[in-house]
């Protein structure tokens, strides 16, 4: 290979990758994109312990958490979570939203929503942690009757800039037949207007 075609594979390359990495979003939520995500919730679980962030947390942020009011919120304080804004309950359902950290406008990072049935935890919302702004944050929770939970996730494509996802992904989640565990049943996603 001569020196300039090498210079201009190694300018390519670095365009290539510079672009990828300015562009792309972070945390892409690929489970979202199956009509019928398989269910990672199984019964018996445990509140699992916050992440240890490598960055310390800023204290006004920290300030901005939800004082827990239920048993529910003592079960995640203890395994060093902070509750982020009010709960969702109905029908013996609670909804909790936790974080392990926050970015530097006091947005959860690494945050889970925990789905508690009759005081049990019955799962969570994601399979795994989410952060604000990133494909496949959780934004909504809607209840429908006694067994039956519509989450939103925000969806964004690599254009999209981080004030305005495309799409939203909907997930229909219900709970498994005698059972305390929450299940997805179903997913769809629609562009926003």
């Amino acid at each position: 290979m001569t020196p300039t075609l090498g210079r201009l594979v190694a300018v390519f390359l670095a365009a290539v990758v510079f672009t990828g990495i300015s562009s792309a979003q972070p945390g892409v939520a690929t489970w979202l994109d199956e009509s019928q995500p398989v269910s990672w919730n199984k019964p018996g679980l445990a509140i699992p312990a916050a992440p240890r962030l490598a960055e310390s947390v800023d204290p006004r942020c920290r300030d901005l958490a939800r004082p827990a009011e239920l048993e529910e919120d003592r079960l995640l304080r203890e395994q060093g979570w902070d509750l982020v804004g009010p709960y969702q309950g109905g029908w013996q359902i609670r909804v909790i939203l936790a974080t392990a950290g926050y970015d530097g406008m006091c947005r959860p990072r690494q945050y889970q929503g925990f789905v508690f049935l009759h005081g049990v935890l019955a799962g969570t919302l994601s399979p795994k942690l989410m952060d604000s702004r990133t494909d496949g944050a959780l934004s909504r929770v809607t209840f429908q009757g006694n067994a039956r939970l519509i989450a939103e996730y925000l969806r964004y494509a690599p254009q999209d800039p981080l004030c305005c996802p495309s799409r939203t992904t909907s997930v229909v989640f219900d709970f498994a037949t005698g059972t305390a565990v929450l299940r997805p049943v179903s997913a769809n996603t629609t562009a926003n207007k």
